[in-house]
């Protein structure tokens, strides 16, 4: 029986300026437009696409909203057990509840309820629990600040009402926090420096300082000063022969974002991976996973741009310390390895969904740093694992030098041939860009002349001898400097290239017979005309497939 006489009763509301109350408007506002834009749009197979999906935003309005809306509490705590509308008309009794815990989920709080045997085996299960036997409370629909003292809330009424089971769980959670203390203290012991970390940090941040410096942009690098640097490109590793490029790349970010990101992901997985493997094992798995996520770039990402960033390194650490916390699930205490687990495994999951859904993000770096690392972690023997013996270790060590070696040397030797040639195509680009403003010049300067040879202010004696002494010299010139700026044939850009230079060399010699003919008035000559009449076509077909170029670029409505 629950003593009522001292009845302790908190009640908790759902409130719009919840996280959960913040999307429901923002669904709310965007179905509101997108039913405006569809009664005003002009388009009806448009309109009915907008109709619907304002229709389904309405929808999910309504079904977040409802909370919001109805009277009943979105968490009632009392004597007689835990109420919550997430709970879908379960109504758990103290004496149903084995353990209550506190989870939390990149930023977003649950109450945990463990259920009791006899109420676990009469639960069904549903996407509310966790595994079996646990009931799964979001307090996404109060407030932040409250959140706080809801979780005390329910502890609170725990302790009071949860009789023997409550004492037997706080009992159990003092012996967890007695176990993570003394295992990370142990791990301190074994690994009083975690300078392995340190160093990959510093190098990081030094190398990306040093490019600042140099004069590189803080926040939007150029592609081409980052392949100067070495960032990692598939024609520069395996047609230069240029492997050092590998690991170059991933001390190499694009801009203060990218690298703040990388650090505080090696920092948050680092700091524990490090005091589990020891600084020389810790370094074995950073380098492993970051070269063997560059090599697989090469098939990907590095095929059509220059790729860098730590990002491989840090998945592989990652994955390394998920590894590492099943593999050891014996010996490491549960609060830790199940905090870890939850914590590092959902933001790995979000981490790689994005990479796929999202352009500009090498995925395959990622994927391939996360199988280096993790292999790494089953394979090395730990500190904590004291029964091998030192044979076994230096074993270990062997094989995880060896290993990845390999499967780089793999990646490296059945790289597809490479579709863009970064570093012809960015000698290509600098150059054009020295040659351009005479360019610019010699084409203001011909039209302004065959404008006015047009409206009949330059004579066609007049016109010719411009062409002659002023505008064929300057496009000859620039012919000169764009004959040694090339890219190989089969690269993507190659036919830009090739009609850059093409349409010049036409225009020259389109010209040296404008003067020819002028030159020598009276004579025609058949075949120089038909030559002529051929090159104008081919320069029109060179000015559309650049119009088709500059179209494509444009985002599409």
């Amino acid at each position: 029986m629950v003593d009522l006489t001292d009845a302790y009763l908190r009640e908790f509301h759902a409130s719009w300026r919840s996280s959960i109350g913040r999307v429901t408007l923002f669904i709310l506002v965007m179905a509101l437009l997108l039913l405006v834009f569809a009664l005003l749009g002009s388009n009806r197979s448009l309109s009915w696409m907008l109709l619907a999906g304002a229709a389904f935003m309405f929808w999910m309005t309504w079904l977040l909203a409802r909370q919001m809306l109805g009277k009943q509490p979105a968490l009632r705590v009392g004597p007689r057990g835990i109420r919550a509308y997430a709970l879908k008309g379960r109504k758990p009794s103290w004496s149903d509840i084995a353990d209550v815990r506190e989870e939390s989920v990149q930023g977003h709080t649950n109450i945990v309820l463990s259920l009791a045997p006899a109420a676990a085996a009469s639960m069904k299960r549903s996407w509310l629990a966790g595994k079996k036997g646990e009931l799964r409370i979001p307090l996404g629909t109060i407030r932040k600040k409250d959140h706080a003292d809801a979780v005390q809330a329910v502890f609170e009424a725990f302790h009071r009402y949860g009789g023997n089971q409550a004492m037997k769980a706080a009992e159990a959670r003092v012996e967890e926090l007695r176990a993570a203390t003394a295992f990370e203290a142990r791990l301190q012991e074994m690994t009083p420096v975690t300078w392995a970390l340190y160093l990959m940090v510093a190098l990081n941040v030094g190398v990306w300082l040093a490019n600042v410096l140099s004069g590189i942009s803080a926040f939007r690098p150029d592609s081409a000063e980052l392949l100067r640097w070495g960032a990692n490109s598939a024609a520069s590793v395996v047609e230069d022969r240029q492997y050092w490029r590998l690991l170059t790349a991933t001390f190499l970010h694009a801009g203060v974002l990218h690298i703040a990101l990388n650090m505080l992901g090696l920092w948050e997985a680092g700091k524990q991976l490090n005091r589990l493997y020891g600084n020389f094992q810790f370094l074995m798995i950073y380098f492993a996973s970051a070269l063997v996520g560059s090599g697989l770039s090469l098939h990907f990402s590095a095929q059509q741009s220059v790729s860098v960033g730590a990002s491989g390194a840090v998945f592989g650490v990652l994955g390394a310390l998920l590894t590492a916390m099943y593999r050891h699930r014996g010996s490491i205490p549960g609060m830790m390895s199940k905090n870890v687990m939850t914590s590092q495994g959902v933001f790995l999951v979000y981490a790689l969904g994005q990479g796929f859904a999202k352009e500009g993000i090498d995925n395959a770096a990622h994927v391939g740093g996360l199988l280096a690392g993790s292999l790494l972690a089953w394979l090395l023997v730990g500190k904590m694992d004291e029964t091998q013996g030192a044979r076994r270790r230096q074993v270990t060590v062997m094989a995880g030098l060896l290993l990845p070696a390999a499967a780089v040397a793999g990646l490296v030797l059945t790289t597809p041939q490479p579709r863009v040639h970064h570093r012809q195509l960015f000698e290509f680009q600098a150059g054009l860009a020295r040659v351009l403003p005479d360019l610019q010049a010699a084409e203001k300067a011909l039209q302004a002349d065959g404008k006015a040879a047009s409206t009949g202010k330059l004579t066609t004696a007049q016109f010719a001898q411009a062409i002659e002494t002023r505008h064929l010299p300057a496009y000859q010139k620039v012919e000169r400097a764009l004959a040694p700026l090339n890219v190989p044939p089969n690269d993507r850009a190659a036919p830009l290239v090739q009609d850059i230079k093409r349409g010049n060399s036409l225009l020259v010699a389109m010209m040296q017979i404008e003067v020819t003919r002028a030159n020598n008035p009276g004579q025609s000559d058949p075949m120089l005309e038909a030559r002529l009449k051929a090159m104008g076509e081919e320069l029109k077909l060179i000015k559309a497939r650049s119009s088709e170029r500059e179209q494509a670029k444009k985002p599409r409505k």
